[in-house]
């Protein structure tokens, strides 16, 4: 009996590694999309409104959402982060016609220390995978291609968001965007 007993609890305590789910392998978030880039910073789609209380029982502070308000419930998704004291900023960002404006503002946020961890979403990730490879380049000094292999990873697609955020650059490290 003491044999099939510790047989039994070797095969669970295995179980996982076999599987190939360890717990250091197991999916941070179900969030379509969701990466956690390093400590301050996550991204990923659409979160549903209960998702948020994970978001925010891991140590995020901020949501930073580029969805037009016409795209999500937006009521609901503000007044949950109100609920859970999160910092939120929604940046209405159409990709078929992109705002200099708006790329300022989302760079704003993110310098700004009181708002780290923060959590960056769209429907998707496509819009923020654009806008964080600017980020990348202009405030950490990427290269355009290892910022935009990451933002291919964060969830980029769009062929207008690649571009935009490619033009976006180019203007603003000649300085002329600015």
């Amino acid at each position: 009996m003491l044999r099939k007993t510790l047989l039994v609890l070797v095969f669970f305590s295995w179980a996982p590694m076999l599987s190939g789910q360890s717990d250091a392998t197991k999916k941070e978030s179900d969030i379509y999309n969701f990466l956690r880039l390093n400590e301050n910073y996550c991204t990923g789609g659409q979160p549903k409104v209960e998702e948020l209380a994970t978001l925010k029982a891991t140590g995020t502070r901020a949501i930073v959402n580029l969805r037009r308000p016409s795209e999500f419930d937006e009521a609901a998704e503000v007044a949950e982060a109100r609920r859970l004291g999160l910092r939120y900023y929604n940046i209405p960002v159409n990709s078929r016609a992109f705002q200099d404006e708006q790329v300022e503002q989302f760079l704003e946020i993110l310098e700004d220390a009181e708002n780290l961890p923060v959590f960056i979403h769209c429907g998707s990730a496509s819009r923020v995978g654009g806008f964080w490879m600017i980020r990348r380049v202009l405030v950490d000094g990427w290269s355009i291609e290892k910022a935009e292999a990451e933002a291919l990873r964060v969830g980029m697609r769009s062929p207008s968001v690649k571009e935009f955020a490619r033009s976006y650059i180019e203007r603003h490290m000649k300085g002329e965007g600015k």
